[in-house]
């Protein structure tokens, strides 16, 4: 057993309800835009599913919420209070812009702490000292020539280690069923029989996969559930091949940040005014604003709202609007998903496992389990790994179970990968 860990559990996280957003057949990021319109100069919704082209990223939350912090500014009197609800990358934005204006806010956060999907825990070597700060939702700084946040990282001293997701090490469960290279041949024929089927029309990514009728292919259901699954957390059923493809994700010179987001976010807050243990559950429009109701029956006035809560909530009834989205924008909510990606990570005395050259390995199991995982160590000082596990292997592996359990689950499939790794060496 690893001596220390930390079990992320975004799916059954009351203030998420999952880990980010995709697109659903027959939408397009035209949806996203949609929803970033603003109602009766009064309202407006930002966040990783919301107005960006950066879509399911911390920077592309960031980008959002910053433009409705200035959409705010500007249509704002003096005198006015600017309601922001959330204190992730989003609302931490918008706040910054707010402050910068001169706007009077206030941030609304239902968790004790700032960050949503963004949460730098402290892991701890056997003797309960000696901390390691990793994250454990998003983590990496994606698209890094155009990420803000890399500007922002390598601006306060941090240091980034970089992460080749095009390189992994990795292995399969059982002689004759791995090849080098035969999932990246498999995952790109899938890539190109989705850009043949959209050409007219969307579908989905499983009309795709069930067109190639190759249901004992193990290369191409390796590809399914480390490339697809994965990068979505959503049904296969429900996810837009043609934006599958087209939206931009990992694997554009990913870096992580040693010591985690928890310092570029402390600096971005450091003007904002943030109440924290605040659970917005409605928001309702008055003649005279807004009326934000909370989960102790609080009820906090506002001339106008940034509402930066994960379009999960507002999907399941969570946080309640009223008289809430226009016809248009509440039909481009039910065209995005959010999807389910869940991560664990393990601290151990030491590296027993093969290093990964470029950091990155993947692991191709039937059932899959955590296929994907992320060596840590050289960067943490300590030896880590952070594995990711999606789509139907979260009821099987994680959800309902103790964190020990999935902890331990978690090391079997790592000790198992290991030797595969050395057995494909041999």
């Amino acid at each position: 057993m690893p001596v220390s860990w930390h079990v992320a559990r975004w799916g059954d996280d009351p203030f998420s309800r999952g880990s980010w957003s995709y697109i659903r057949t027959g939408g397009s990021p035209a949806d996203r835009w949609t929803l970033a319109e603003p109602i009766d100069d009064r309202f407006v919704l930002c966040g990783e599913a919301v107005g960006t082209d950066q879509p399911s990223m911390a920077h592309g939350a960031l980008d959002s919420g910053m433009r409705a912090g200035r959409w705010a500014a500007t249509v704002a009197s003096p005198g006015e209070r600017i309601a922001v609800i959330g204190a992730g990358f989003a609302g931490v934005g918008a706040a910054a812009e707010l402050a910068r204006a001169g706007v009077e806010h206030l941030v609304l956060e239902a968790r004790p702490r700032v960050g949503g999907r963004v949460h730098t825990v402290e892991l701890l070597d056997a003797h309960g000292v000696s901390p390691v700060a990793v994250d454990a939702g998003a983590a990496w700084l994606q698209q890094f020539p155009k990420n803000p946040l890399a500007a922002l990282a390598t601006e306060l001293g941090a240091m980034l280690v970089p992460t080749d997701f095009h390189n992994p090490l990795d292995a399969a469960r059982g002689d004759g069923h791995h090849e080098r290279g035969a999932v990246a041949a498999a995952f790109q024929a899938l890539t190109l029989a989705a850009r043949r089927a959209t050409e007219d029309h969307d579908c989905s990514m499983l009309d795709v996969i069930d067109a190639l009728d190759a249901p004992n292919d193990v290369a191409l259901l390796n590809a399914i559930e480390g490339d697809v699954i994965l990068e979505t957390g959503g049904p296969l059923a429900e996810t837009s091949a043609r934006w599958f493809i087209g939206e931009d994700g990992v694997g554009n010179d990913d870096h992580w940040i040693v010591g985690g987001y928890q310092r570029l976010l402390t600096h971005l807050a450091e003007d904002a005014h943030i109440r924290l243990g605040a659970h917005v559950v409605h928001i309702a429009w008055t003649p005279g604003g807004l009326a934000i109701t909370l989960t102790d029956g609080e009820t906090v006035n506002a001339d106008r709202c940034i509402c930066s809560v994960p379009i999960s909530l507002l999907q399941r009834g969570d946080v309640g609007l009223d008289p809430g989205l226009s016809a248009r924008q509440r039909i481009a909510l039910s065209r995005i998903g959010f999807g389910v990606v869940e991560k664990v990570i393990l601290r151990f005395d030491e590296r027993w496992w093969p290093a990964p050259p470029a950091g990155y390995m993947r692991w191709y199991d039937t059932p899959a389990s955590w296929c994907e995982w992320v060596d840590l160590t050289d960067g943490c000082g300590a030896p880590v790994v952070a594995g990711l596990i999606g789509g139907e292997a979260v009821d099987r592996y994680h959800r309902g179970r103790s964190d020990a359990d999935v902890a331990r689950r978690a090391t079997s499939a790592l000790e198992d990968w290991a030797a595969a790794v050395r057995r494909h060496a041999g």
